[in-house]
């Protein structure tokens, strides 16, 4: 059977066609320095006519650049990450590069099997949430693949490459003090994975905030599920000097206080205030709505993806450890109106 499929435009059918050397079309491709403006106008316009598209897999083994960027996340399914991974691609795209999304489900081994995979197509620069567990092996892979990294939301162990975090402990401190310009006194601090540095991170500024007010710090850690979150809101209630407040370190644990309190008939914000760390879509409209802290998922995606490509450029040679600032969102359950 003849294939009746149009073979694609070739450099030297631009060439003929523009009247002019291969080498001159490929000045054009690769930025048009050298050649004259009129020139250039006449042979960009023959590119366009015919629908020549340059050979990026022949381009790259010839420059040794592939323009592509790893992106390793825990998740595509979590709203956080699968936000910064649309930033960070329009941010790459504007800079004509490719990104290629792999997730690691927060598992070490997966992270270096991704790294595997971007070493076979020769990204330029890789950005990435590190393990919740530091591994060696990651950081020799990391060298091993010889390319500029931008670690974000967790640091990389030690300082030799650049991060674009959370201001975790500031925001905290800040949502805590919030808490206890209300007049609150007993507040609990609520689940999250002690061994995840965002989490540490934020109890250290609610801790620092509850110890410079000559407060008694109340952390339980365990709130994976509905059941244990109650179990550890409904001890403190049944205790003398009861709690007036909850910090919840992230989302779920949030979302399940909330729940336990509807549930068990205790009034927010009258009788326990409530603030959590993170937004989340339904958080404005519960009545109460929920205040948090909030993240700037664009301005952390943005400053990591330029940091990256910095580095990629030569214009940035050492690392850069770069804290964005979270921002405090008041609604109705840390006791202001909801008007404010």
């Amino acid at each position: 059977m003849i294939s009746t499929r149009k073979s694609r435009p070739t450099l030297h059918d631009v060439a003929k066609a523009a009247g002019v050397g291969t080498t001159t079309v490929s000045r054009v491709i690769n930025g048009g320095h050298y050649v004259a403006p009129k020139m250039l106008a006449r042979i960009q316009r023959v590119m366009l006519d015919l629908g020549y598209q340059p050979n990026e897999a022949a381009r790259s083994l010839k420059s040794e650049r592939s323009r592509t960027i790893g992106l390793i996340i825990p998740s595509i399914t979590d709203p956080f990450f699968a936000h910064f991974a649309g930033v960070a691609e329009t941010c790459a795209r504007a800079e004509d590069y490719v990104l290629i999304l792999l997730t690691s489900q927060d598992k070490p081994q997966l992270e270096l099997n991704d790294l595997q995979i971007f070493e076979r197509h020769r990204v330029d620069g890789l950005l990435l949430v590190p393990p919740r567990s530091g591994s060696k092996a990651l950081i020799q892979n990391l060298r091993r693949l010889s390319v500029p990294v931008v670690a974000f939301d967790r640091p990389m162990a030690g300082q030799a490459y650049s991060s674009v975090v959370s201001a975790n402990c500031a925001a905290a401190h800040n949502a805590v003090r919030h808490l206890l310009d209300h007049g609150r006194k007993r507040i609990l601090c609520l689940g999250g994975d002690p061994n995840l540095y965002t989490i540490r991170e934020r109890v250290k500024g609610y801790t620092a905030a509850l110890t410079a007010a000559g407060l008694e710090p109340l952390v339980e850690m365990e709130a994976s599920d509905y059941q244990s979150a109650e179990a550890a809101i409904m001890k403190h209630m049944a205790t003398p000097g009861k709690i007036d407040a909850i910090f919840g370190l992230y989302n779920q644990s949030t979302i399940r206080a909330y729940e336990v309190m509807q549930n068990h008939n205790i009034n927010v914000p009258e009788r326990v205030s409530l603030i959590g760390f993170d937004d989340f879509a339904l958080a404005a409209t519960l009545r109460p709505s929920i205040t948090v802290v909030r993240q700037s998922i664009e301005e952390l995606a943005r400053t990591a993806t330029q940091l990256l490509l910095n580095h990629m450029s030569g214009e940035v040679n050492s690392p850069q450890q770069i804290e964005i600032a979270a921002n405090l969102v008041i609604r109705q359950s840390c006791g202001c109106s909801a008007d404010r």
